[in-house]
């Protein structure tokens, strides 16, 4: 029984018609169902741990689908339902079950106070619920609770630097949570707040069950759920789903119509495909970068590689050995013809495939090559600096001569193609900038799967003097410190200074900076 002097209802109006988007989420949600049959859902022994405890897993009791989602996102479009559902779904929830703890969260309370805690009151009002009557809020402990002694619990998410490890969730213990807009949140104050996902799970939902909510972004979300780091659907882990949204799948049609209508006001192409389409694959503008005259809906080009490369002709391999994050190589062909670069593909080496150093990613780059089947030549530019200090620990060696010692035994024919030095950050980052909008008549395209690229072009910031922020972050599975970005914007500075040099030439002559270095090339012509 209850232990407070709430009263449940006489008669509520539970008034919920979802659209068949939002109800294909809401199947995922159920207490105790399989998504795929409707069929309960027990736990099975499948094995025992080293310390021989018995180890269990869900499935369903009806078609044995294990496959259970527990952690859920509904994304896309603004304006799509989601956080209705997710309110709707959490008050039902708790009207269902006695004594269950219901999480809802966002980054800041101040945030959540404005948006979602408002819809779930809205919720309770349609349905004939009555404050202090059937539930009662205790806005100090930002609570919501039921006459059943269930309860909403408002949480904070935000990242806090004296609380890296959200050890403010202590022992705490939930039934289910919504986290809206969980693209403002870290991927490990998620993981964190699901561990706590265990109050009365037994009894009621039989699995941990988590609602995330978000617009399309270009963070962790998109890379777990969506998209691939090539723009590939990715196949969700087990017992994770994703369910995309567009404005569309609201079911009512009155907010539908007036809030597309606004949505269609937005002048930036890119703003607009993100919240009315649901489009994840949105350039965003940032009037801080660097690069200022980067636009994505210009130079990002969808399939870029497969209508332009031509094996047959030189391949431009521009590298970088910074070897965290990751080691970088951007492959390029430029057409003179045209006047176009094409920035085909970028090739990453990662420390968890044991590639960010130079002979594994010249391997990698070799195989790739071969499978392209590129027969044209290929060129190996880059960081000058590469000259000097290597990757390798063999006296006499440097990153370029293992490049090409490792892409030079066969076809590829590689020739070392290099600035004397490193051209000026300043006037090298305006002269990329000048291109981009056109300079000379020159084009740049990039294919829109170089993620990691595009991110540099977004978010690589200048500092005061003109040059890039090299600001480094810290790793936190192995404490690395690194910059985190700008290690391929760097390569893309380095072919348009090289291989659009008499256009790169013009343009220092016009400025003001008279002590602008050669580029003089050196190893013109080494080959194998």
């Amino acid at each position: 029984m209850a232990s407070n002097k709430l009263k449940p209802p006489k008669s509520a109006r539970i008034d919920f018609k979802p659209s068949p988007r939002q109800y294909e989420l809401w199947k995922l949600l159920q207490p105790d169902s399989c998504p795929l049959c409707g069929g309960g859902i027990e736990q099975v022994l499948i094995g025992y741990d080293i310390n021989q405890n018995p180890q269990y897993k869900p499935h369903c009791v009806k078609c044995r689908n294990q496959n259970l989602p527990q952690l859920v996102l509904g994304g896309g479009a603004a304006g799509g339902g989601k956080s209705y559902l997710g309110s709707v779904w959490l008050i039902s929830s708790c009207i269902r079950f006695d004594n269950v703890r219901a999480v809802v969260a966002r980054k800041t309370l101040k945030s959540l106070k404005e948006s979602t805690w408002n819809t779930i009151k809205s919720v309770l009002k349609d349905w004939g619920l009555k404050e202090d009557i059937n539930f009662k809020i205790n806005n100090l402990e930002g609570t919501l609770l039921f006459w059943n002694d269930s309860v909403i619990i408002m949480k904070e998410m935000a990242d806090i630097p004296s609380d890296p490890n959200f050890e403010r969730f202590g022992s705490s213990e939930y039934t289910i949570a919504l986290v809206d807009e969980c693209s403002e949140i870290s991927e490990k104050a998620i993981e964190v707040l699901f561990s706590r996902l265990r109050w009365r799970t037994h009894e009621t939902f039989k699995t941990s069950r988590m609602l995330m909510t978000t617009n399309p972004t270009t963070n962790w979300v998109r890379g777990r759920f969506v998209q691939d780091e090539n723009g590939e659907k990715v196949t969700t882990r087990e017992g994770e789903a994703y369910v995309p949204f567009s404005v569309y799948d609201n079911p009512n049609i009155a907010f539908r119509q007036t809030y597309e209508a606004a949505l269609n006001k937005i002048r930036d192409q890119a703003t607009k495909e993100r919240l009315l389409y649901g489009n994840w694959d949105f350039v965003e503008a940032n009037d801080m970068a660097i690069y200022t005259k980067f636009d994505g809906a210009k130079h990002l080009i969808t399939g870029l590689k497969e209508q332009v490369y031509n094996p047959s002709k030189p391949l431009i391999t521009v590298w970088d050995f910074n070897v965290a994050p990751q080691m970088s190589a951007l492959t390029a062909q430029v057409d003179y013809e045209t006047k176009k670069v094409y920035i085909l593909e970028e090739i990453l080496g990662k420390p968890e495939n044991k590639e960010n150093n130079t002979p594994a990613l010249s391997r990698k780059m070799k195989n790739k090559l071969y499978r392209d089947k590129h027969i044209g030549g290929v060129d190996v530019t880059g960081d000058p600096s590469g000259l000097q200090r290597s990757t390798v620990n063999e006296d006499g060696i440097n990153n370029y001569t293992v490049i090409l010692d490792i892409l030079g035994s066969g076809v590829l024919r590689p020739k070392l193609k290099l600035l004397k030095k490193q051209p000026p950050q300043v006037t090298r980052c305006d002269f990329v900038n000048e291109v981009f909008t056109g300079y000379s008549d020159w084009e740049i395209q990039i294919d829109i799967r170089c993620r990691k690229l595009t991110e540099d072009l977004i978010y690589q910031l200048r500092n005061n003097d003109g040059t890039k922020s090299k600001a480094k972050v810290t790793d936190p599975k192995t404490g690395v410190k690194y910059e985190k970005y700008g290690h391929l914007s760097d390569c893309l500075d380095y072919l348009l200074c090289y291989y659009l040099r008499d256009t790169w030439h013009k343009f220092k002559s016009g400025g003001s900076d008279s002590n602008v270095l050669s580029t003089a090339v050196i190893y013109e012509g080494f080959s194998y």
